[in-house]
């Protein structure tokens, strides 16, 4: 027999993750045994039948790894291993217990130190993933150990409904500020239809209720038996990131998401890896406006968000539980760490040297590009030398029309290139600019990307002029564009006029203004 001890105090995410593992245990023949701080709801927990016993209220680890070890004695059938999955819980209450039974499975994703024999965590935390619990011997690292319900391993393509949109706070979460949200939404775009998912731990849904009232474009679903449905029908998902990351990795639902407790803080380079661009940790703090303004554009954008997913480098198959029961029962211990797979989206790729490369940028792109403008490196040289709002950037990035590129040295973002074209009093005229995404960028490549850049424009618009504000401080950028042919315009009225509209924002007592023929 498998024992299981998790907690029901925190929220479901823990119960729901252990369940499904028991069941994946049971479908390999073993018993289970789960054991809970208080009971669970009939329609949560039917599955597992009779095998879950409520402990009681401990006041210290020591003390519930007693309460443990009691209820376990009592059963007529030896336990095997005990499966621990309790935030409240670590290497003191792992070491009381394995004093009665050697074989301790913790289940963590906090990277707290542990005694156990076997640690698993589905979190993805990039190239840093199989870094993590370095005192651990053996563990299951990653989305390939994340336990989901059997239904989303059969997650088959399916038609989803446009203007749809699915809000969620997972298994409690206070609905006051997302309400405003949801009003304010229904009230902009009358095409919009929404599901909301309410927890049975859900708070302060009153307004909710009240609006639902008032129209049938909000539904109110309260404890659904699976999201999976919902997940597959909706142009965009609005809510909380915990489980949800992997179910919507699963399901490549579009998503826009928040953090309401500390372990959905992410870092967004391993979210992009898992084709989740856009969380906002602080996003129930801004204004509804813009809140709402941003919903409708990731709405409208709604089928190039699928696919800029479909490519992630990371996937979530919904096996998670299958395979860690397996591994759980394997006669041999062993650590497993989930890898990347490369999918290729590169478009416009052009081979520069054996380790450099520039390619046009896509959506997976989307957060990078921002870290690396706002770099104090950057920003003081730019004619805005402020940082860029998240919400301004990724509803930038959809509407703006510039032609951009990334170079790369082995697969890492060097500097980011970009070129748009304007027609002012009948003339074409070129603006770009670039900015360094690493330390490591030099003098070379900046004049490898510039010569790359004009060799790119002379071909595609050969009447242009170029145009560009360079800050006088910036002796590199001046020295290099001044290799590359570029002169003062100072003294001629029409390239000014056109230079001053496109950077309204760039002083001519700090910016030099010069130009450049695209042919010469």
């Amino acid at each position: 027999m498998i024992a299981i001890r998790v907690d029901t105090l925190c929220g479901l995410g823990h119960f729901m993750r252990c369940k499904w593992l028991a069941l994946a245990l049971q479908d390999c023949g073993k018993e289970v045994i789960v054991l809970v701080d208080k009971p669970v709801s009939e329609q949560l927990s039917l599955e597992l039948k009779s095998n879950i016993k409520t402990l009681p209220f401990a006041q210290t680890q020591k003390e519930d790894a007693h309460n443990t070890l009691k209820v376990l004695s009592e059963i007529q059938e030896p336990v095997e291993s005990v499966i621990v999955d309790c935030y409240r819980f670590d290497s003191e209450w792992e070491l009381e217990a394995a004093k009665q039974i050697p074989s301790i499975i913790v289940v963590d994703d906090l990277e707290r130190a542990h005694s156990a024999k076997l640690l698993i965590d589905s979190k993805w935390c990039g190239d840093k993933t199989g870094e993590r619990y370095a005192s651990s011997q053996y563990k299951l690292l990653g989305p390939d150990f994340a336990m989901l319900s059997p239904a989303y391993q059969h997650c088959t393509h399916q038609e989803r409904k446009p203007n749809r949109v699915m809000f969620s706070l997972g298994g409690g979460g206070d609905w006051y500020s997302v309400s405003d949200w949801i009003a304010l939404l229904l009230n902009m775009a009358p095409e919009i239809e929404i599901d909301v998912i309410l927890g049975p731990m859900a708070e302060r849904v009153e307004a909710l209720t009240l609006l639902a009232n008032t129209t049938s474009r909000l539904q109110l679903i309260r404890q659904p038996a699976s999201l999976v449905s919902y997940y597959q029908s909706c142009s965009l998902f609005v809510g909380a990131l915990g489980t949800s990351l992997y179910e919507l990795a699963a399901t490549n639902t579009p998503a826009l998401t928040f953090s309401i407790a500390p372990n959905q803080d992410n870092q967004q380079n391993a979210l992009d890896d898992l084709g989740h661009y856009f969380h906002v940790p602080e996003l129930l703090t801004r204004k509804a406006s813009e809140v709402v303004a941003l919903i409708l554009t990731l709405v409208k954008q709604s089928t190039r968000i699928i696919k800029a997913r479909e490519t992630a480098p990371v996937k979530v198959d919904g096996r998670g539980a299958i395979r860690v029961a397996e591994l759980v029962l394997a006669n041999d211990i062993r650590s497993s760490v989930t890898q990347r797979t490369l999918h290729s989206q590169e478009e416009n790729v052009c081979q520069l040297t054996a380790q450099v490369k520039i390619r046009q940028v896509n959506d997976s792109d989307v957060n990078r590009y921002l870290a690396a403008r706002n770099l104090p490196d950057n920003t003081w040289r730019m004619t805005i030398t402020s940082g860029i709002d998240v919400l301004e950037h990724y509803q930038w990035w959809f509407a703006n029309s510039r032609e951009s590129f990334v170079m790369e040295s082995n697969g890492k973002p060097l500097l980011y290139v970009w070129h748009q074209m304007h027609n002012i009093e009948a003339q074409e005229y070129l603006v770009g600019g670039w900015f360094a995404a690493s330390d490591e960028v030099n003098f070379a490549h900046a004049q490898m990307v510039l010569e790359w850049q004009l060799r790119e424009t002379a071909a595609k618009y050969p009447k242009a002029i170029w145009l560009a504000v360079i800050n006088k401080e910036n002796k590199f950028v001046n020295l290099l564009n001044q290799r590359a042919g570029f002169v003062s315009i100072e003294h001629d009225e029409k390239k000014m006029r056109a230079t001053q509209q496109l950077f309204p924002n760039a002083s001519l007592c700090e910016f030099n203004y010069v130009g450049k023929e695209v042919n010469t």
